[in-house]
């Protein structure tokens, strides 16, 4: 992680400014530069390793996801396509209600039913 936003994270959550009773706890958007829009520059920010989350980062460890990164990064209409493109698979998802789905205990095991 680029220790300058290292810095910036643990100024913005240090211990002191963490309530976890609060109703209202410290919270930081994915994206810091562009946190209301809709754009690529999430993808910037990872390719300069300012990603928020352990798991942000770790897209930059394989160099195939590391491509993707930079792609995504230099091409915000690739991005958009893609991200475009996505969107409209996840609309075709339909739930499962009632008892023809469950909701698991833990996320990757399917829950044992005797």
């Amino acid at each position: 992680m680029d220790p300058a936003f290292a810095a910036y994270l643990k100024s913005r959550c240090s211990p002191a400014t963490v309530d976890f009773t609060s109703k209202d706890p410290t919270t930081l958007p994915l994206d810091a530069v562009t946190p209301g829009r809709l754009d690529n520059q999430y993808y910037k920010n990872l390719a300069k390793r300012r990603g928020l989350l352990f798991s942000d980062q770790t897209l930059q460890a394989s160099r195939l996801t590391a491509r993707l990164v930079r792609l995504d990064a230099k091409l915000g209409s690739v991005w958009a396509a893609k991200f475009a493109a996505a969107m409209v698979r996840m609309g075709h998802i339909e739930v499962l209600t009632g008892s023809q789905g469950e909701i698991r205990k833990m996320c990757g095991v399917v829950n044992h039913h005797p």
